[in-house]
């Protein structure tokens, strides 16, 4: 089975977590907006970043590109791991993905700079995530990747010959 890592990544966050999965997988990444042919893979990973409640605009934009295909999705956001936000940002992402078998999914929380944590708490309604985002320091750390990896060994089980 071919797999395929694909990730969208502002500060690396996500960038970290796609490494990962790729070394997991013995695949090749890519950055989103460089993906084209998914042809010739059984398998993707796709990674991203919570921007509104939901994947990163590039990401939406290639979400309808993964019907028929087999899909892991990890995404990295400001919110605790196990909150409503991340819950819904995944579920934002398999409703984009139509025709998508969606194999598993992870989040973790990824560090949000200071500036960016003030920028938005100026903003009204205040962001869901914004409480959590001081806890997402360090953020994925060595524990999230762990956790990662062994979701897509679940999610992707290696076929022995």
């Amino acid at each position: 089975m071919k797999s395929l890592v694909i990730f969208s990544s502002q500060t690396n966050n996500t960038r970290k977590l796609a490494e990962a999965v790729a070394m997991e997988l013995d695949a090749e990444m890519v950055p989103v907006d460089q993906a084209e042919d998914l042809a010739g893979y059984d398998r993707i990973a796709l990674g991203f970043w919570f921007k509104g409640g939901g994947p990163d605009p590039a990401t939406q934009e290639f979400l309808p590109k993964l019907a028929g295909k087999t899909v892991f999705f990890f995404a990295t956001h400001g919110a605790s791991a196990n909150s409503s936000h991340a819950k819904n940002g995944l579920d934002k992402a398999g409703e984009l993905a139509v025709g998508a078998v969606i194999a598993g999914s992870f989040s973790c929380p990824g560090e949000v700079s200071a500036k960016v944590q003030a920028t938005v708490a100026e903003k009204n309604p205040k962001a869901p995530w914004l409480p959590d985002a001081p806890a997402a320091a360090g953020h994925p750390d060595a524990n999230d990747i762990a956790l990662l990896r062994q979701a897509i060994r679940t999610a992707f089980p290696r076929s022995h010959p």
